[in-house]
């Protein structure tokens, strides 16, 4: 199966239809300071959401003063290029970074930026157009006052070339999209490429790019050779979300077309193991992940779409069916989550809604 039809860019238009109709960080964090650190509740913060009117957003981020950074794909046209990184503060919502491609994918949904991360006054931002990794430093970017940067002056590194050229998702066609990624071991740069349908690793000293992990394709529950609407014998499981606990990597799926529900699954991928490493499968019976995070108390915390089931925020420490699973479900504009980021503030969450282009601000409690 073609996953280049079948990414997370392209699912986007697809996924945000039908929850309207049915209407992180990826740090781990220490215990103190946390009344809740593993919350069993979610509850939103009275008034008007931290952010709204953003452009088709994907991913957020936050720095060491408590600001949030975002991507924004932006409107679909290739001219102007509206993709966007925007930082928001308590005086309002800013834009950081400018000129990115936005693309409009075969289903009609803006496509380009995906998620970024922070570390040490730079910004990681991944795009899947480019298919290629940005690197922005941010140390003395003052919101509302710094004039925003053009994105032609960032670093630029290629990961759609590697990943093409190694070509982990075989027998499919060669394809690559770099989704999202956290650091993990030695500070290294970890990348889930829902084209290649692998864990990049790129090393902090080299810059060198090596295939660190691939996930298999899984069997198609509804398969019927007579229906081809029934979808193919497998389905791609695209990688859409990726924490770091010290020992393991937890990622989240994303399976592609017919879109089964209770089918997308947690991985466990060891971060001591010699590449290239099989995921082992942690928690199952999901639908629609898009995103997870760790709890000061490392437990973790899942986004769901809301494609064949309700969107919500979930305990990823308890498969998907479990009854006492969910935290969070609401409907609109509560729709389509693709992000889920852990505030270092206590008891602070951030959920990131696509379809309703705002971020609301949570509070964990028991």
């Amino acid at each position: 199966m073609n996953t280049r039809h079948f990414t997370l860019r392209s699912l986007l238009a697809l996924l945000v239809v039908s929850a309207l109709l049915f209407g992180v960080t990826s740090c781990f964090k220490a215990i103190q300071d946390h009344q809740f650190p593993n919350p069993t509740t979610f509850s939103a913060v009275q008034g008007p959401p931290v952010a709204s009117g953003l452009s088709s957003p994907i991913g957020m981020a936050e720095d060491n003063k408590g600001y949030l950074w975002v991507t924004e794909a932006g409107s679909g046209t290739a001219s102007p290029a509206s993709g966007r990184v925007s930082v928001i503060t308590p005086g309002g919502t800013f834009t950081a970074i400018t000129g990115f491609l936005s693309a409009e994918s075969p289903e009609g949904s803006p496509e380009g930026l995906n998620h970024l991360a922070y570390k040490d006054g730079k910004l990681y931002i991944l795009h899947g157009v480019d298919d290629a990794l940005y690197i922005a430093d941010i140390s003395s970017f003052v919101p509302g006052v710094t004039a925003p940067i053009p994105f032609g002056s960032l670093t630029k590194i290629d990961i759609g070339t590697f990943v093409r050229q190694q070509h982990p998702n075989a027998p499919d066609p060669k394809d690559s999209n770099p989704y999202n990624l956290t650091f993990g071991p030695n500070g290294d740069l970890f990348i889930v490429d829902a084209g290649g349908n692998a864990i990049v690793r790129r090393d902090k000293d080299t810059g060198a790019l090596s295939i660190y992990a691939i996930f298999p394709d899984v069997p198609n529950p509804i398969y019927d050779a007579s229906d081809p609407l029934k979808g193919p014998e497998t389905i791609d499981p695209v990688p859409t979300g990726i924490v770091f606990n010290g020992t393991d990597f937890l990622v989240t799926t994303l399976v592609g077309y017919p879109f089964p529900a209770n089918l997308s699954t947690i991985y466990k991928v060891s971060a001591m193991g010699t590449a290239p490493i099989t995921p082992v499968a942690y928690k199952t019976k999901f639908s629609g992940l898009t995103d997870i995070a760790l709890t000061s108390g490392g437990k973790a915390l899942v986004t769901e779409f809301g494609f064949s089931t309700p969107p919500r925020v979930a305990n990823g420490d308890v498969d998907g069916d479990s009854p006492s699973g969910t935290l969070f479900s609401g409907a609109f504009p509560y729709i389509t989550p693709v992000d889920i980021l852990v505030s270092n503030a206590a008891d602070t969450y951030y959920v990131l809604y696509y379809g309703s282009g705002m971020i609301v601000k949570f509070t964990g409690g028991n």
